[in-house]
């Protein structure tokens, strides 16, 4: 049996060891990534990404494009100066630490290293195709998957039983339709920015910046900002997600409801206008997006409409009319790297047929349970602490009856619950240590750099 993983970051590593560590021994497991290395998004694509842009506004996958530019094939969404949200105990896979010397929010280059080192304790029955960029994936009597070597830029055509989607979903970004933001992206496209092609505070010297949207990338970005900036000023409709913090030099105001490009103005819903606007920076999330996909993309059916979310999954993972089509760690707030390996060990267990899915009609009936609770829109993949870890540990619940070998990840007991209600707490006070910082920078007008120590 052959199963295809498509990406190598820190969800597709966790679903290629869980499968490799299958007792069947006839499981040909393939892993296509399209970087030089295992990391995914962690791997930092550099500062030409400030060349790339997106279609403004952004929020229907179906016409949602990234603007390419030649020479770049691909852009990471991580930047420069950037460390976790996460405290590296919670963060971390089984059974592979990160290193002592490594601070309790860990850097990006150090996250990267942590998924390399945890790839390279994967079975060899996987087989890591590097280099290797998806192109096209359609299902005719089996799964037909085509790539392009970057390097030889040779192309080839493999078949597949089952397929495993972890190519991540901070790809294509998100920006809302508000009025007068298309007329101000035509006249000046340069100004207009998504959080994904953010590198540095370089390019903002002196200017003023509105960022918009007030979650974990909009408050790391404005606090960045506020050191080389002349004014910053975040848009947010609610409180933050991350941490009720006031950053000094950042002025902060409700949503807009118009932008003004002719006298480069920004209007609130509540009336507040604010001028002399030379970027707006869009933190505002990204959409679901399987590019290379050419089947179940129409009709009743289909996987993916708008790209809210991916649509007629059991368990959030597999696809219920084709169930050899298989989404990994597709939820928000929620903790990746432990989480992907909880849903692999299930997944594993299924393609090895040591576990069996529901019928049809029942996996369908519990979609739409969920789908009643949840709706059908951005907060179908929502799964916020505890659910989080409620969903964790019902995937141990799942494999009750075959948890006496293959792998088994790592339960969330109540001191792992301690920790995941605590994280957002620790980290506020990590960016208040951050702010200060920041206003250090700003006295002696130096560009932002990351806090150590």
């Amino acid at each position: 049996m052959k199963i295809c993983i498509i990406g190598a970051g820190p969800a597709g590593v966790a679903m290629a060891k869980a499968v490799a560590m299958e007792p069947s021994s006839d499981l040909d497991i393939h892993v296509y990534e399209r970087n030089a290395s295992a990391g995914g998004l962690w791997n930092y694509t550099g500062k030409d990404k400030e060349k790339v842009s997106c279609t403004v506004p952004a929020t229907d996958q179906r016409k949602a494009r990234e603007n390419s530019v030649p020479g770049i094939p691909y852009v990471s969404a991580m930047y420069e100066h950037l460390e976790t949200n996460i405290v590296k105990d919670m963060m971390r896979y089984k059974d592979v630490q990160f290193p002592p010397e490594c601070e309790t929010f860990p850097t990006r280059q150090e996250v990267a290293e942590y998924v390399r080192k945890y790839a390279a304790t994967i079975p060899e029955n996987a087989h890591f195709h590097y280099n290797s960029t998806v192109v096209a994936l359609e299902k005719q009597d089996s799964w037909q998957l085509t790539y392009r070597n970057t390097v030889s830029n040779a192309l080839s055509t493999e078949s597949f039983d089952y397929v495993i989607l972890a190519q991540g979903h901070f790809d294509l970004p998100y920006i809302p339709e508000v009025r007068g933001l298309e007329e101000w992206n035509a006249t000046d496209p340069a100004s207009i920015i998504h959080a994904k092609y953010y590198n540095d505070v370089e390019r903002f010297e002196n200017k003023t910046v509105l960022v918009v949207g007030n979650s974990a990338s909009g408050i790391d970005i404005a606090t960045q900002l506020t050191t080389y900036a002349g004014k910053v000023v975040i848009s947010a409709a609610s409180p933050s997600p991350v941490a009720d913090i006031l950053i000094d030099n950042v002025a902060q105001i409700g949503k807009v409801d118009e932008y003004r490009v002719a006298d480069r103005s920004v209007v609130t819903v509540d009336g507040e206008t604010v001028s002399g606007v030379d970027y707006v920076i869009f933190c505002t999330g990204y959409l679901y997006s399987i590019p290379f996909l050419k089947s179940y993309t129409e009709g009743e059916q289909a996987i993916l409409t708008t790209g809210e979310h991916v649509r007629y999954v059991y368990k959030q993972m597999f696809y219920i009319p084709d169930p050899t089509l298989i989404n990994a760690a597709l939820p928000k707030n929620i903790i990746p790297f432990p989480f992907a390996e909880c849903q692999a060990q299930y997944v594993a267990r299924v393609i090895s047929g040591r576990e069996r899915l529901p019928s049809q009609e029942q996996m369908m009936r519990e979609y739409a349970e969920e789908v009643a609770v949840k709706g059908d829109g951005k907060g179908f993949h929502d799964l916020k602490f505890p659910a989080d870890a409620e969903y964790c540990n019902h995937m141990f619940e799942l494999i009750e009856n075959s948890k006496s070998d293959g792998f088994v990840a790592e339960y969330w007991d109540e001191q792992r619950k301690d920790l995941r209600s605590r994280t957002g707490q620790i980290k506020a006070k990590r960016l208040e240590r951050i702010v200060a910082h920041a206003q250090q920078l700003r006295q002696k007008h130096e560009k932002f750099r990351l806090l150590r120590g």
